[in-house]
């Protein structure tokens, strides 16, 4: 049996796959379940002072936070 290493993802792609998926929900819980799921993924990060969400392409949150690191 042959093992085969997915390569990763860049940012943009997880961002535009979020982007997507997210357009596709219909309503807040779906939204909220699946925003849960892009969070603990890596898909997105969310700002620590002020609990806003992002996408991997926003490197600063309106607050002035910096992405948190290793999320490239």
């Amino acid at each position: 049996m042959s093992t085969t290493v997915t390569p990763l993802l860049d940012a943009e792609t997880r961002t535009a796959t979020t982007v997507v998926l997210l357009a596709e929900t219909a309503t807040a819980q779906e939204r909220a379940a699946l925003t849960r799921v892009c969070l603990r993924a890596g898909f997105m990060w969310r700002c620590h002072p002020c609990k806003e969400n992002h996408y991997l392409t926003t490197g600063t949150c309106g607050c002035g936070a910096e992405r948190p690191a290793g999320l490239d």
